[in-house]
Parts: structure tokens; sequence; C-alpha cells
């Protein structure tokens, strides 16, 4: 039997074996590698999320009432319930810190105090896929081996490895119908529970850099892929145009064209890429009340650094001026 409601992980090879158990019902999900599992989560579109943070923190106990309360609480565990559905595991991690930390809310203090838990539930969701979004594109951005890369990456950042294991004993092999979890006894399987979504995308990702797995980005588009090959791939597959034609197809055509009209433009997107990433080392060096003038935080950059790849590919498609790309450029200048 299960412990508790969670999703339990179990590594195999380079795979992970993962169920979810609602406290009454265990499902498995199909197999999934640790960097299509990263992948997946960098590409969530957290814009619902971020707009239901915005209005969750403009209510105060001064501006609200206690259905005004209730009816956005209600909002979110939909949302929560709902968003993401071709990979659930999200959707049930979410929905899981609502649960563990929810209880019969009696009285408007209550409420509120649980209102102030919400905010930050998906405020650590956010900033976890902002996270990993900007050292994903570090790391990608680099040039070298994959030793040399991940170095680059970590090197002195020791304090951003703040997440929990729970480990967990599968009594005996995940494969039967129902395996139980006690004390441990060979033979066993060792695995992971996880009630939250940072701490479980932490362990994804570490898994995911352990190994070099050919993790790239694409140049016209800026998502993340897993070429198919050892052999450096600069465009993903993804489908850019009505009659089907991808990123691969489309792309070092584009790209070219871009650098003869606008190369001055673009090796200023470059540069402020690069300025942007050393203002966050300077700030991950100093303590959290020293920052200063032109440091900036990884949510910051992860933040602008998003918007610009949204940016450059509205430029490259005509729907964005010079102008417009160029104020995208220093906006935190």
């Amino acid at each position: 039997m299960y412990l508790s409601r969670g999703l339990y992980v179990f590594p195999n090879k380079n795979k992970i074996r993962r169920f979810m158990y609602d406290g009454e019902e265990a499902i498995e999900l199909p197999e999934i590698t640790f960097e299509r599992q990263l992948v997946n989560f960098l590409e969530i579109n957290l814009t619902p999320f971020n707009e239901a943070l915005d209005k969750l923190e403009a209510y105060t106990k001064e501006n609200t009432s206690t259905d005004e309360f209730l009816k956005v609480m209600h909002a979110i565990g939909i949302l929560a319930e709902s968003f993401c559905q071709d990979e659930p595991v999200y959707s049930f991690l979410l929905c899981t810190q609502f649960y563990a930390y929810s209880w019969e809310i009696t009285d408007f203090n209550q409420l509120y105090e649980y209102k102030e838990y919400a905010i930050e539930m998906l405020r650590n969701m956010i900033h976890a896929q902002s996270f990993f979004f900007s050292v994903a594109d570090a790391y990608c951005r680099y040039e070298g081996t994959h030793e040399e890369k991940v170095n680059k990456v970590f090197l002195g950042r020791e304090r951003i490895f703040s997440f929990q294991l729970e480990q967990v004993i599968a009594h005996t092999d995940v494969n039967t119908k129902m395996f139980q979890i006690t004390n441990p006894k060979l033979p066993y399987n060792r695995g992971y529970r996880f009630d939250n979504l940072p701490d479980y995308i932490w362990y994804i990702f570490l898994h995911a850099m352990e190994f070099d797995v050919n993790f790239s980005q694409c140049d016209y588009c800026g998502h993340f892929f897993i070429a198919k090959t050892k052999k450096k791939t600069r465009y993903c597959d993804r489908g850019r145009t009505d009659d089907g034609r991808t990123c691969k197809q489309i792309g070092p055509q584009q790209i070219y064209k871009l650098r003869i009209n606008h190369s001055e433009l673009l090796a200023d997107y470059d540069r402020a890429i690069n300025r942007n990433y050393r203002r966050v080392e300077r700030y991950e060096l100093k303590l959290d009340d020293e920052k200063q003038g032109k440091d900036l935080s990884y949510e910051e950059y992860a933040d602008w650094l998003q918007s610009l790849h949204a940016a450059k590919l509205a430029f490259m498609s005509g729907e964005l001026s010079e102008e417009e790309f160029r104020e995208a450029i220093h906006r935190i200048d």
C-alpha cells in the first residue's frame, strides 16, 4: 500500500516510472525520460496562473468579502485541476499541494491565511519554470563539452539547490499489480515521493543534466528540444506554418536573411543576453539584502528572457517592428 497522497517516482535506467496516488487509487503514467519531462515542464503555458496570481495578490481583508475570496479560491482550484491535461503530473502535484495543506475554513482569518499560502504556492511554481528556463538557456548558449557547460552554469551556485527528496522503498517489484512501501527488505526498488511541483522538477532537472543527451534550443523559435542525433542540431521539428513546415525547414533561411538585414540588432540581442546573465551571476554571489544597482535575480532575468524570445520570434515573422524589438532587448537596462 502507498503511504499517502503523492507522486511516487522510480528510476528505471534513463527513464522513470511514475505512479499518482490520490489517497485511494493509484494510476501509473507512461514511462518518460528525465530530459523529456524537463522539456515538457519548460513548455507549459503558465499565463493563466500569472493572471490568477495578480488577481489574488490584489485582494485584501479590507477590499474583499468572504464570498469573493471563496470564489477566487474555487476558480484557482478548477484551474489547477484542468490545466495541462496532456501531462497530468503537473496538475496532480499542484492539486496535491492544495489538498495537503487545506483545512475546513470556518472564518475569514483562516480564509485569508489560506489565500497567502495559495499565493506562495503559485509563485513558487512560476518561479521554478522561470529559473529552469534561464539555466537551460545558458546551458544551450555555451559552447563546449557537456561537462564544461554544466560547470559553467552551476559553478559557484550551490545555494540554488534547495529542494527536498523523500525516499521510499517499494517492498516488491513495481511491475506487480500493487506494490507495498514498507521497511527495506530485499528485493526492493528505491524511489521517491513528491507532493509539490518545484521539488519534483528539481529532481528531474538534476538527472536530465547528469548525462549528455543533446539537450538543445532552437535558434529560430527559442524552444527547447532533444535532438535525435549527437550531431549539433540548431533547429527543432515544430510546425511553424499553415502548410506544416518546421523550424528546421524554414529557420536557416530566415535566420540568414535576418543576419544580413539586421546584423547589428541581432548582435545587440546577443550582447544583452550575455550582459544580463552576468548581472545574475553577480547577484548570486551576494546575500539577498545586498542586491543593488544593475544586479538581477533569476526571476527578473528569466521573465525578461522569456519575453525576449517571444519578441524575437514575432520580429522574424514580421509581427514586431525593429524599434519594438529593440525596446524588448533593452527593457531591463
